[in-house]
């Protein structure tokens, strides 16, 4: 079997919304790589020194339409504080299975995010759901 992974070797190649992937990727240095029913982004971040985040800084992302992916997800999270890690659930189809977890650089941070974004309309009629009881 021919692998279509060309050039970077990231794992893009063909996958739903490869452009928009590799410009977030870009603009922000970090990593995504799929590996065992979920795409990783970040993780650490290109600029982190220390150990990772506190416990209490992870949160589920849930409700997610199955089209959406990182490239939306990152921005709108990014707004609350800076993000350690984004952990999307994929199918073998290459849709996210509806929910992801999302790792701040600290606990308040995350709570931020969890407050403001706990059934924010992502779509029109597409409410996402937010929680820190993993």
């Amino acid at each position: 079997m021919e692998s279509n992974q060309k050039g970077s070797g990231d794992g893009l190649a063909g996958t739903q919304k490869e452009a928009a992937l590799r410009a977030l990727t870009q603009r922000t240095g970090y990593q995504l790589r799929q590996e065992n029913g979920q795409r990783r982004y970040g993780g650490p971040p290109p600029d982190w020194d220390g150990p990772p985040p506190e416990r209490g800084s992870e949160i589920f992302v849930g409700k997610l339409p199955r089209d959406l992916f990182e490239d939306e997800l990152v921005p709108l999270c990014e707004k609350f504080g800076k993000i350690y890690e984004v952990r999307m659930m994929m199918d073998f189809n290459g849709n996210n299975r509806g929910y992801a977890f999302v790792t701040f650089s600290n606990k308040q941070e995350a709570r931020t995010a969890m407050k403001q974004l706990n059934n924010y309309e992502i779509r029109s009629e597409r409410f996402i759901a937010f929680n820190d009881k993993l």
